[in-house]
């Protein structure tokens, strides 16, 4: 009752954000793996908290068009035997509806719709765009891709939260995802640490919003049924790379919220393990950054 009444207090006039997301490794001056992501995001809460028998007293919209790139460690080879990691875009539509009893337990559903493919996902264009006109750079060959295709993919969340102490809270995150593009099972936790109420580090939380500041430390793990971007499709034989993907990954994540409304920032450390067995590196960083205007 605490957190619902709190929550109602500081949403105030808040409902709907914008913002950006972008995921990149140049900050460790690589372009490997998964090289770069950049998602545009929109969404809005459409029921708050109400004097009626509803269990979900908050039910929010999402909208993500995101931008997903993969890259070789050798991105200026044309010879296929040279390449540990397939290039690969994806371009996607996703929209996602997510419902909270109160600002620590919620659960989401959601719909994504897009393609693979160099050319189509606009990969290849504002990858080789970036390198050559803001860093001066050659651009990557491109040689060899995964097939372009289009994807449906359904997915499903569960959130959760516990505090163990008055602002130190063990925070817990799974994910479930199925369709032609992925098909995974993820569980993300780990420890969250300030003044920010509810679950801030999982996804766009409008439940509950005041100014201040939270730090995370935790984990990813998943097991990969299905990945497009990495071997094609699981029907036919589409693949022009002999690869063997691994299908258990982790992922270590530190990073920190703050918020200072109608402005928050959020900066993602993030340590993944090796996704292709035999890769010429084991492990790859790269840096979450976001930026979102609460309206």
């Amino acid at each position: 009752m605490l957190f619902s009444v709190l929550g109602f207090i500081t949403l105030g006039h808040a409902q709907k954000y914008i913002g950006l997301n972008v995921d990149n490794d140049l900050y460790f001056k690589t372009d490997r793996y998964y090289s770069s992501g950049i998602f545009l995001e929109y969404g809005k809460l459409i029921s708050r908290l109400s004097d009626t028998l509803s269990k979900n007293n908050y039910i929010s919209k999402h909208w993500t068009l995101g931008q997903e790139i993969n890259t070789p460690s050798k991105g200026s080879t044309f010879d296929i035997s040279k390449m540990d990691y397939p290039y690969n875009g994806w371009l996607y539509l996703e929209y996602r509806q997510e419902y909270f009893q109160d600002p620590n337990f919620g659960y989401g559903l959601g719909v994504q719709i897009g393609t693979t493919g160099a050319n189509e996902s606009l990969a290849k264009f504002f990858q080789n765009t970036y390198h050559v006109n803001i860093l001066n750079l050659e651009p990557l060959t491109w040689a060899v891709s995964i097939p372009q295709a289009f994807h449906l993919n359904i997915n499903g969340s569960f959130f959760w939260g516990r505090f163990l102490t008055r602002k130190l809270k063990w925070v817990n995150h799974n994910r479930i995802q199925i369709g032609s593009f992925r098909n995974t099972l993820k569980s993300r936790f780990g420890i969250q640490l300030g003044s920010i109420l509810g679950l801030p580090f999982f996804g766009n939380r409008l439940e509950v919003l005041q100014n201040g500041f939270s730090f995370f430390l935790g984990t990813e793990l998943e097991l990969s049924l299905h990945d497009y971007s990495l071997t094609g499709s699981w029907l036919k034989d589409n693949n022009p790379f002999s690869l063997i993907p691994n299908r258990f990954r982790n992922k270590y994540q530190a990073g920190f919220i703050y918020q200072r409304l109608p402005l928050k920032a959020n900066i993602m450390l993030n340590r993944s393990s090796n996704y292709i067995e035999n890769q010429n590196y084991d492990s790859h960083f790269y840096l979450k950054i976001s930026l979102h205007f609460i309206i």
